[in-house]
């Protein structure tokens, strides 16, 4: 998914259009919340404005598989979502830059995800006690025991 400039420029008007399945498993880094992630379906277009800014429109589907919260179980989550990115070649805009004369898009897909991803999910099995909530008395520390006799 990169493309060199002139390559976007001549294909704008006949074939701006694109499809990719990508493997991000390399990407997942030991100690994070994410277990394993899906092929990523990467479906979209481009356009081109003013011959400087280049409109990418994406659609991007994936299943990540995250650890449970309460029992650290496998947790599959399916991700679908659209996102637009613009790429401009003039350094003072507001827009991603375009690195050299290319356009990578795999940094951006994995960086989407990773926006994406919910912080934390919950199996639906999961049995979760909130101690906030529980009808059980507190109990009391054996040194504080002997000061309930002078409570009002």
């Amino acid at each position: 998914m990169k493309w060199t400039v002139s390559e976007l420029r001549k294909k704008q008007y006949s074939n701006n259009t694109f499809e990719a399945t990508l493997d991000y498993s390399e990407a997942l880094e030991e100690g994070s919340d994410l277990i394993g992630i899906s092929p990523v379906s990467v479906t979209g277009d481009f356009s081109v404005e003013d011959n400087q800014y280049f409109h990418f429109n994406l659609h991007i589907k994936t299943t990540l598989t995250m650890a449970c919260a309460i029992t650290l179980k496998p947790v599959e989550v399916p991700l679908d979502f659209t996102v637009t990115e613009t790429f401009s070649e003039d350094a003072n805009d507001e827009y991603r830059q375009v690195e050299g004369i290319t356009v990578d898009l795999l940094p951006i897909v994995w960086s989407n995800i990773y926006l994406e991803k919910p912080l934390r999910v919950v199996s639906p099995d999961a049995k979760y006690q909130n101690p906030d909530t529980d009808d059980k008395k507190p109990s009391v520390h054996p040194a504080f025991k002997d000061l309930e006799k002078y409570k009002r």
